[in-house]
């Protein structure tokens, strides 16, 4: 069975991600929002 994704669940996620990238002032901070992202979402690379 497929998940469908609600709007307000997709707003809260980009919300998430906005919250993360607003603080970043170097390429270095962008990179460990990403991989705390990716950690959060559990799709460690």
């Amino acid at each position: 069975m497929e998940e469908v994704m609600t709007d307000k669940q997709m707003e809260v996620i980009i919300t998430l991600i906005a919250d993360k990238f607003s603080n970043c002032k170097t390429m270095e901070e962008v990179q460990k929002a990403v991989n705390e992202l990716r950690e959060m979402a559990g799709t460690e690379h």
